[in-house]
């Protein structure tokens, strides 16, 4: 079984949109395939290749392609559009099947560039289902003080994006009492969670950290049972914690 999941699927003919490139959304469990969705006026379809389905978007080559694309990156409002589109599109299919979510503006020219990547990454792709279908994302931040709590700008944007491969939890200066209740909650759900990376965004007013858990669906209860537990013992040292999700893995693609 694993051989064949290592050999990349031979690719029948298909017919495409003339003129059109393609943004990848995520790799999906085969089930998948065929479901369609609209997001916010973008069509959004899986089509099958091989064990896996590609859940991707033909968009206009001119607005998607080359120099064009590069400067709708620096665009804020643009990309806060594109984030939103590509979260939504993804916790849509996750609701039906395993999901493994692309990187925002994996975009390819045109269909056959789609195809020709998805073959040569194709044993890479189907462990990468393996390793985190069936798990959810978790994002859980500290504050101490006044604050604003966590929200409004896109989660890819807010916390994916600034998510660092370090293995290093680092506690802030804080007072003695502070501390030990945050290295507390970071072991306990560290525990929980079979991957975890540190947020290091834009400090905000309040914030002790934050990190992304990646835990698997059977863990996910007693994760929300934690924080809750954790907060009742936190409030009278002036801390409170928010735990965001569950949601595709994002940070840990």
């Amino acid at each position: 079984m694993a051989a064949r999941l290592q050999t990349a699927p031979r690719v029948e003919p298909r017919v495409y949109p003339a003129g059109r490139a393609v943004v990848l959304h995520g790799i999906a469990a085969p089930e998948l395939a065929g479901r369609r969705l609209v997001v916010e006026g973008r069509r959004v379809q899986a089509v099958r290749f091989g064990r896996l389905a590609l859940v991707i978007a033909f968009v206009h080559q001119n607005d998607y392609a080359g120099d064009e694309l590069e400067r709708h990156r620096c665009d804020p409002l643009w990309l806060r559009a594109e984030a939103r589109i590509h979260e939504r599109a993804v916790q849509r299919a996750g609701a039906q099947a395993a999901i493994v979510p692309a990187r925002l503006l994996t975009v390819f020219e045109h269909p056959a560039a789609l195809e020709e990547t998805a073959t040569e990454f194709y044993a890479r792709m189907c462990r990468s289902l393996t390793r985190l279908g069936g798990k959810q994302e978790f994002a859980l931040h500290a504050y101490a003080g006044p604050h604003a709590a966590p929200g409004g700008e896109s989660y890819l944007l807010r916390v994916s994006a600034h998510a660092t491969r370090s293995t290093r939890v680092a506690l802030p200066k804080a007072k003695d009492d502070v501390a030990r209740e945050l290295k507390a909650i970071w072991q306990t759900c560290g525990t929980l969670a079979t991957a975890v990376r540190r947020i290091e965004g834009s400090p905000a007013r309040g914030l002790l950290g934050s990190l992304a858990l990646l835990v698997p669906e059977s863990e996910a209860e007693t994760l929300k049972l934690h924080v809750s537990n954790a907060s009742l013992g936190a409030a009278p040292h002036g801390i409170t914690y928010y735990l965001e999700g569950p949601r595709a893995p994002f940070s840990f693609v």
